[in-house]
């Protein structure tokens, strides 16, 4: 039944040329191959099915600013990712990814990127390519390190970092002049002050932490 909703979707989606597909909570297995006829998407949701991989014919469909994939069992992103140059806003989160690839970086109308809740370990040099970006989540992840080309990410305000396995941060994240929320709770150990960019917060266990040029205070504590 459920496939059939997806192709009854699809099928309506086609004939009358809609911009936007909802195939989310259909316990989908995989893309139905059928997605790649649907040229005038800009919106993308699968949120909350069994897909295991995407295909790279995902590249097809040029004119999508939103892909949400989140709640699926997805192993890895595929290169086609980036072809879609159009995407301002990409969600993967809460998947089984291990790793990002490099064709993210091409996505250089991304202004929000959320991987939280996977099994990520590193990030490569290429996500500092993402100039547009504003809001990335890579909180819940396995990640022990920080490329110095975080430092490149200029319109980043808010960085989730949080519940990984960090204990430093590359220097240039000093860099990241519009920064204004980093949170950093439940990493193996506190960031020291100089290595915090110039400004913002960052969260620290139940506390909420101002820093100004590498000052720290603490201005809440939650309840």
């Amino acid at each position: 039944m459920t496939r059939e909703e997806a192709g009854r979707r699809i099928g309506r989606v086609i004939d009358e040329k809609l911009m936007r597909l909802d195939l989310s909570r259909l316990a989908l297995n995989e893309l139905p191959s059928e997605i790649v006829k649907c040229t005038y998407l800009t919106e993308l949701y699968l949120v909350r099915n069994l897909i295991t991989s995407i295909p790279e014919a995902i590249g097809q469909l040029s004119n999508l600013k939103k892909l949400k994939l989140n709640y699926n069992k997805i192993t890895s992103i595929p290169d086609a990712v980036g072809q879609l140059s159009n995407l301002t806003w990409l969600d993967f989160s809460s998947n089984e990814i291990t790793s990002i690839p490099d064709a993210v970086g091409q996505l250089s109308n991304l202004t929000r990127l959320d991987l939280n809740h996977n099994q990520i370990t590193s990030i490569p040099d290429a996500v500092g390519q993402l100039s547009n970006l504003t809001d990335l989540d890579l909180s819940n992840n396995q990640i022990t390190s920080l490329p110095e080309a975080l430092g490149q990410m200029s319109n980043l305000t808010w960085l989730n970092l949080s519940h990984n396995q960090i204990s430093s941060l590359p220097g240039t994240v000093r860099d990241i002049e519009k920064l204004e929320i980093l949170d950093l709770q439940g990493n193996p150990t506190p960031i020291p002050p100089e290595l915090l960019p110039n400004k913002g917060f960052y969260k620290e266990g139940d506390v909420l932490v101002l820093f100004n040029q590498g000052t720290q205070r603490i201005i809440k504590r939650f309840l």
